[in-house]
């Protein structure tokens, strides 16, 4: 169903889905015997997909279906409340922070990047600056406006964790900065884990002789921020042209040093 997509009785039940810019575009979340995908919705795919999903019940169940055989029921999360409010200053909180799955609540920091004007270095697969030029999000989500929204995400909606990404702003340290005041600032109004995605800061520093100790210090100044994990945001692959010159190396001696500072990748690992 994530491959081939899923046609809908009724194209409005559950929470909006994105139709094009940045992602997840194109899907919603479905509940599926308890766990919720993302499954492409709004796709050329989907709408010759065999699975087809029933109008919901009173209690908002849908009957999945391969053609006129039942598979299963599943439920569609609905639209969070936090979606209602605004700040103080007029901004939607949705244009601040959405809801991925069914408690996940998701950010882009800063919404531009100095790679995405040039095709030579852009990613081939980014859309960030489509989502702001549509007037979907606002450029600069501030440490404040973050919290505030993760609050009333946690309290209203049951939201349990946090992933903050962010474009690249500089090539210096890659978003970092912006990324561990932004945590300091969650952690300080919600205690709930934060995953932070951020580029890899080694390539944007081809004359320094170790960039290992580059990585560590990257990944040491967000771990104080409470920061649960650091992931990184772009492999070294030819459709992301500004990390493919990153040497293949440098990759894993990037994950001992981030297994080593925070906990939960060392769990993972």
């Amino acid at each position: 169903m994530q491959s081939r997509g899923l046609r809908l009785a009724d194209p409005d039940v559950g929470a909006p889905a994105r139709r094009g810019c940045a992602g997840p575009t194109d899907h919603k979340a479905v509940t599926v015997d308890g766990r919720t995908v993302m499954v492409p919705v709004h796709t050329g795919g989907a709408s010759e997909s065999p699975f087809f999903a029933t109008a919901p019940d009173a209690d908002g169940t849908s009957r999945l279906q391969r053609g006129a055989i039942p598979i299963a029921n599943i439920s569609f999360p609905k639209t969070p409340r936090f979606y209602a409010l605004q700040t103080f200053d007029g901004i939607p909180y949705w244009k601040i922070a959405q809801l991925h799955g069914a408690d996940v609540l998701a950010t882009t920091v800063f919404q531009t990047c100095v790679r995405y004007g040039n095709r030579l270095t852009a990613c081939q697969f980014c859309a960030i600056g489509e989502s702001l030029a549509g007037g979907r999000t606002i450029n600069r989500k501030t440490p404040e406006q973050l919290a505030e929204v993760a609050r009333a995400a946690v309290l209203l909606d049951g939201v349990k964790h946090m992933v903050m990404t962010t474009g690249t702003p500089n090539f210096k340290d890659r978003g970092a900065a912006l990324l561990t005041e932004s945590a300091f600032a969650v952690r300080a109004a919600v205690d709930i884990p934060i995953q932070a995605q951020c580029a890899s800061p080694e390539a944007c520093f081809p004359a320094i002789s170790r960039p290992d100790a580059v990585v560590a210090a990257r990944a040491r100044r967000c771990r104080p921020a409470r920061t649960d994990t650091m992931v990184p945001m772009q492999p070294p692959f030819p459709f992301v042209p500004g990390e493919y010159r990153v040497r293949l190396a440098a990759y894993p001696h990037r994950s001992r040093t981030d297994v080593a500072v925070f906990p939960v990748a060392r769990r993972a690992a």
